[in-house]
């Protein structure tokens, strides 16, 4: 089974491409190698070197975890305290959409009468 090419539009490539040299002067901030980082976030050096270099192939699991042990503050907040704050206030802002409209969108269902 051949991969897949994964084609980023514009806004969502600059955003790979940033979210890797951040996480590649943390590193050298740290004074790990890639390697060392990799151990560090349960991944190869392989896949901090993709991560490094803004490849859409990497899992944003991984992505977020190699950026997170570097130390790169995710969605520019440095506290993990205040983005647990914006997550459960987006989770609650969800809960407002009604049920029947949430789950006709992520069923696909048009909702166009």
């Amino acid at each position: 089974m051949t991969r897949r090419t994964i084609a980023l539009v514009d806004q969502a490539s600059d955003a790979a491409r940033i979210l890797g040299v951040q996480v590649r002067v943390a590193r050298h901030a740290q004074g790990w190698t890639a390697e060392q980082l990799g151990e560090r976030s349960g991944v190869s050096e392989r896949t901090v070197l993709q991560v490094e270099n803004g490849s859409p192939s990497v899992s944003i699991g991984n992505a977020l975890n190699v950026a997170a042990v570097a130390g790169v503050p995710l969605f520019d907040i440095t506290d993990p305290r205040t983005l647990s704050r914006v997550r459960a206030s987006m989770e609650q802002a969800l809960t407002l959409i009604p049920s029947n409209v949430r789950n006709r969108k992520e069923h696909g269902v048009s909702t166009d009468f």
